[in-house]
């Protein structure tokens, strides 16, 4: 009897040293899980950065690096359809139907976007013509809003100085017509000055000239 016991005391125990280790290995894995992924689970979000890097353009890419802010542009991907409005009669209909349905558009999908960017303290705008919002934000911020489902791209917002060429110096008309000084090229093609030296000055002549792009009902003098 006393053996029985001894037997059934020895299984007990590697028993319940077999159940503890088994925890103790779970433990490890779990703890290992937690530090270190595996490298098949890691892939998917490499991929995904892939993707939201090339959903940004270059230009951001490039003035958002070193951790410098810039400006730009949030496209969203759900953007109106307007093909409705060809079905209406008048252009204020229109107007109206394509006004309306663009901004009940970015109403609509523009909300979560908004508040990620509120809590972050982030400067922004929202835009609806296009259902976009502009953002001032470092390289970090464009990465983590590219890689939402519900941006299409971000672009690149530069500020553009057209140089246009400054006017010269006024030039005051003198206060009674003066004669030229020389005859122009064209009258003399036409030997005008043969004609004047007959005589034939222009006297008794009405001279008048038609422009297809003339407005008949101009109320000028």
């Amino acid at each position: 009897m006393n053996a029985i016991k001894t037997k059934l005391t020895f299984h007990l125990g590697a028993m319940r040293r077999a159940v503890s280790l088994f925890l103790f290995a779970i433990a490890v894995a779990v703890a290992l899980w937690a530090i270190a992924p595996p490298r098949a689970l890691s892939q998917p979000r490499a991929q995904d950065r892939n993707l939201a890097l090339g959903k940004i353009a270059p230009w951001v890419l490039q003035h958002t690096g070193g951790g410098n802010q810039a400006e730009f542009l949030v496209v969203l991907r759900d953007q109106a359809d307007l093909r409705g409005a060809q079905a209406l009669a008048t252009k204020q209909q229109k107007g109206r139907y394509v006004r309306d349905v663009l901004w009940n558009k970015a109403q609509a999908t523009q909300g979560p976007l908004l508040t990620w960017l509120r809590q972050r303290n982030i400067a922004h705008r929202s835009y609806y013509i296009v259902n976009l919002i502009w953002v001032k934000g470092n390289f970090d911020v464009a990465l983590e809003l590219a890689a939402r489902p519900d941006v299409a791209r971000v672009e690149g917002n530069p500020h553009i100085r057209n140089r246009l060429p400054q006017p010269g110096p006024v030039v005051e008309a003198p206060r009674s017509l003066q004669r030229p000084a020389t005859i122009e090229p064209g009258i003399n093609y036409t030997h005008a000055p043969q004609v004047w030296a007959q005589g034939f000055t222009g006297q008794t002549i009405v001279v008048a000239s038609a422009d297809i792009g003339a407005r008949c009902t101009h109320n000028g003098p």
